[in-house]
C-alpha cells in the first residue's frame, strides 16, 4: 500500500494557507469594524461642535449627506468583508475535512500492516515452536 504521508502533508500546508488566509480577512473585518467605531465617533463630536457654534451648524447639512455617504460605503465594505470571511471558513473546513480523509485513510492503512505483521510474527512463532515440538518429539524416539 502506497503511503499517504506527502500527501497529509501537502493537505496539511493548505489547511495552514486556507487558515492563514482567514485569518487576514478576519483582521480586516476588525480592522472595518474599528474604523468605523471611530467614524461615528467623529460623527458624534461633529454634532457636538455644530450644537455649540452657529457658523459649524450652518454647514453640518453637508456634513451629515457625507456622514450618510460614508456610513453606506463602510456597511457595504463590512458586509463584504463578512462574505469574504464566511468564504474564507468554509475553504478551511473544507480543507480540514479533505485533510481528516486523508488522515484517516492512512490510520487504517497503518492498522492494517501492524495486523499484518502482528499476524506474521505469530505464524513464524508457531512455526518455530512446531519445529521444537518435532525435534523434541523425534528425540524422545
Amino acid at each position: 500500500m502506497k503511503d499517504l504521508k506527502p500527501l497529509i502533508r501537502l493537505h496539511q500546508r493548505t489547511v495552514d494557507e486556507r487558515r492563514r488566509a482567514l485569518g487576514e480577512r478576519l483582521a480586516a473585518l476588525e480592522q472595518a469594524l474599528a474604523q468605523q467605531t471611530a467614524f461615528e465617533a467623529q460623527v458624534v463630536r461633529e454634532k457636538q461642535v455644530a450644537a455649540g457654534d452657529f457658523n459649524a451648524g450652518l454647514t453640518y447639512h453637508s456634513f451629515a449627506k457625507q456622514v450618510i455617504r460614508v456610513r453606506e460605503q463602510m456597511a457595504r465594505a463590512i458586509d463584504l468583508l463578512r462574505q469574504e470571511v464566511a468564504q474564507a471558513e468554509e475553504a478551511v473546513a473544507e480543507a480540514f475535512r479533505e485533510l481528516k480523509k486523508y488522515e484517516q485513510v492512512q490510520e487504517l492503512r497503518d492498522q492494517a500492516a501492524k495486523e499484518a505483521r502482528r499476524h506474521r510474527e505469530t505464524q513464524m512463532f508457531d512455526e518455530v515452536a512446531s519445529i521444537r515440538f518435532q525435534r523434541a518429539r523425534d528425540g524422545e524416539e
